[in-house]
């Protein structure tokens, strides 16, 4: 299954003369467009999504998630420790304990047997070494906007993954059908909403000279995220 750019539900109808103006995560996944269609074309999604990825470039992905993810988790506690109000500190702190969970389940379901301790790849230090560069400067909405590409992409793709997955679901066995089935988690997706919305709120109150950081610093994250998805071709061993 190869997922099109074509189906993504991003186009605006024609404006009315009464519409609101744009909210800022608009401009933010304007920016990306070429990024996302570069996502959808990688040939990690299509054999991924037909179950003709080869079980190296599965593996190397997950034992990276799995090091992303750790790191992940404390720079999101840091957005939590910045937010400047208790719910938005409750989610990003429920969202640090989140990737927490998931990664124990990756050693658990994913990698288990696997002993082997790997290091992070070229580009997991590079994804995670942006994120923790920009949580350190200590700017709540510039560090929100770097770290909503990978609630949002991840979602969107996901989405995609799999509804392909239930159209072409055949009497043959996907070899990553319970990896698949992860992407129709509710939860993950209003999560997903929510980050944007405070995203959105945040950028209500930056300055122009933030709203710019945000803008660069989301489209670094996006940049990596597809440099993560294609990462198994180019770094995994065999």
């Amino acid at each position: 299954m190869t997922v099109h750019a074509d189906s993504r539900r991003d186009t605006d109808p024609d404006p009315q003369p009464d519409a609101q103006p744009q909210p800022f995560s608009g401009l933010l996944w304007a920016d990306i467009a070429a990024t996302r269609t570069a996502i959808d074309e990688l040939p990690f999604i299509a054999a991924l999504g037909d179950g003709s990825l080869s079980a190296g470039h599965f593996a190397y992905y997950l034992a990276q998630d799995a090091l992303y993810l750790a790191a992940y988790s404390r720079v999101l506690a840091e957005a939590s420790v910045l937010a400047p109000n208790p719910a938005e500190r409750e989610f990003w702190a429920a969202g640090a304990a989140s990737c927490i969970e998931v990664e124990l389940e990756l050693h658990r379901s994913w990698l288990a047997g696997d002993d082997t301790r790997p290091a992070p790849g070229p580009v997991t230090r590079a994804y995670v070494d942006h994120l923790v560069a920009v949580s350190a400067a200590g700017n709540y909405a510039v560090l929100l906007a770097a770290v909503l590409p990978c609630y949002w992409l991840y979602a969107d793709v996901g989405e995609r993954l799999h509804a392909g997955y239930l159209a072409g679901r055949r009497e043959a066995a996907h070899p990553y059908a319970d990896w698949l089935e992860t992407y129709a988690d509710e939860a993950f997706a209003a999560a997903t909403r929510q980050a944007i919305l405070l995203t959105d709120a945040a950028a209500a109150t930056a300055t122009a000279v933030d709203k710019a950081l945000m803008r660069a610093v989301f489209a670094r994250s996006a940049a990596l995220e597809l440099l993560f998805f294609d990462a198994p071709r180019l770094h995994a061993a065999g």
